[in-house]
């Protein structure tokens, strides 16, 4: 395709390619086809000439649709579901520009041993989210070969590493999607652009729920308070496009941005391949450890972290006793008081200089380590337990407006505390080292499910599952172990 050259529209080319087929047709090539006359009586009186007719005519129109083209493919007869249609790209944009923020890439598309350089032009739009234009100079013809794909946001586009995904010889460009209003775990997907013909054409993937990044949620596992997510992503290693999936879904909160993702955990790992009909395909799943630092091979011991629970905050204050709070360096002291009209919780500190709660737990103790994950930016949060009641325990915050106190309803699956379920299941909650207020609850395998308290709304808490841990006693959480 020269540098003049467009690309026509489908319905066009359809047009054209049967009249081409139409003007190899030769009238000896229907010859044969023609029935003997044959001296009957008239046709009106004769259905079956009728029938004869519709018949010659089909097998005229068979004889020049395959006399022409060939033997028809088994999947020119009928679509192959399982194999996703290539989508053209139409010749615009030659007069877009640049983005100030995009670079150029370099890549070998044509297999000669030389890269070409390869512009995106910006379409002009008012939120900066219309196509890129892709587009090069071959240097083995000196032709113009380009593409046009939509990547969420005409800013900044950069391309990852080239792949040679198909093994041909030649290099495949890779960019990827941008949602700019999705926020954290919004999905993303790499751009492949294979040259076809002139072409830079967008490979399809052949799953491509499996083919993207962000979180990836697990049907059905919906909630009014979360759901169960993979962490997924993906990237170019050492010329190989390679997909990652977490083996375990993960709880996130509904309407916040919490998500209970170890620090450590284990992914399926896929390359993927393009086959002839521009097909991106995965090959059998590997294995990796996602690490802080670093992925690592997987080894027979590979598994994710346990849930952060094998730890218990147990020192307290009662009544007639105060303290400064260990919550990060807010700087917030509490105090307990009783005039014999019930125990009331007092506050000192930013935002809250005498900010009072009365408390609604027999036998209150204030846990010195403060949840303050619960409580938002520099406000104050406190966990209160009962000495002489397992069961009531309650967390108060400074109000959003820091207005007072206020406590935190519990609401979701699990109780806040600890006893017996309506199932007659035990259940404990505590608070860990880290100041994280978490529940476990018996399974009848001798396992426990454990659940970590968040947020949910203004006024209230949810848990979210976290894990399964073994535990040699759950009144003591430092036994717990991997089950």
């Amino acid at each position: 395709m020269s540098a003049n050259d467009t690309v026509p529209g489908i319905e066009e080319r359809l047009r054209a390619a049967l009249g081409a087929r139409a003007d190899l047709v030769r009238p000896e090539d229907l010859e044969p086809l023609a029935a003997p006359v044959v001296e009957l009586r008239p046709a009106w009186r004769s259905p079956w000439v009728l029938l004869a007719t519709a018949a010659a005519v089909l097998l005229v129109l068979g004889v020049v649709l395959q006399g022409v083209g060939g033997r028809p493919r088994s999947e020119q007869i009928a679509p192959q579901p399982d194999r996703p249609q290539l989508d053209l790209p139409v010749d615009v944009g030659r007069d877009w520009q640049p983005d100030d923020l995009s670079e150029p890439a370099r890549l070998d598309l044509d297999g000669d041993g030389r890269g070409e350089r390869v512009e995106f032009l910006a379409e002009p739009t008012s939120g900066h989210d219309g196509r890129t234009r892709v587009q090069t100079t071959l240097s083995s013809t000196g032709e113009e070969a380009f593409g046009v794909v939509e990547l969420g946001t005409t800013i900044g586009v950069n391309a990852l590493q080239p792949v040679d995904a198909d093994a041909d010889g030649d290099q495949e460009l890779v960019l990827y999607t941008t949602d700019l209003q999705g926020g954290p775990g919004a999905p993303f997907e790499p751009v492949v652009l294979d040259l076809r013909d002139g072409l830079l054409v967008q490979a399809v993937p052949s799953d491509p729920a499996l083919l993207s990044g962000g979180y990836a949620v697990v049907p059905g596992s919906e909630t009014e308070h979360y759901d169960l997510v993979h962490v997924q992503s993906f990237e170019v290693r050492r010329g190989t496009l390679v997909s990652t999936r977490s083996v375990e879904a993960f709880a996130r909160a509904s309407g916040s941005m919490t998500l209970l993702t170890p620090e450590t955990y284990v992914m399926d790992t896929y390359a993927w391949t393009l086959d002839e009909a521009g097909v991106l395909r995965p090959g059998e799943p590997g294995c990796a450890v996602h690490e802080p630092e670093a992925t690592t091979a997987c080894d027979a011991d590979s598994a994710d972290d346990l849930p952060y629970v094998t730890s218990e905050s147990t020192e307290t204050i009662g009544a007639g006793q105060q303290v400064a709070l260990d919550d990060g360096g807010l700087g917030h002291r509490v105090r307990v008081e009783d005039d014999g009209s019930g125990p009331v919780l007092v506050v000192d500190g930013p935002g809250a200089d005498g900010a009072v709660h009365a408390l609604d737990v027999p036998d209150p103790r204030v846990h010195v380590v403060s949840p303050a994950y619960l409580a938002g930016y520099d406000a104050a949060a406190v966990l209160v337990s009962s000495a002489s009641d397992a069961s009531a325990m309650e967390v108060v915050v400074q109000a959003g407006d820091q207005a007072g106190l206020v406590r935190l309803r519990p609401v979701g699956e699990v109780p806040l505390g600890s006893g017996t379920t309506d199932d007659g299941r035990r259940y404990r909650s505590w608070l860990t080292g880290a100041g994280i207020v978490v529940t476990a609850v018996a399974a009848d395998d001798g396992s426990w499910e454990t659940w970590q308290w968040v947020r949910s709304g203004d006024d209230g808490i949810a848990p979210l599952p976290w894990g399964t841990v073994c535990f040699d006693d759950v009144d003591d959480p430092t036994t717990g172990r991997r089950c």
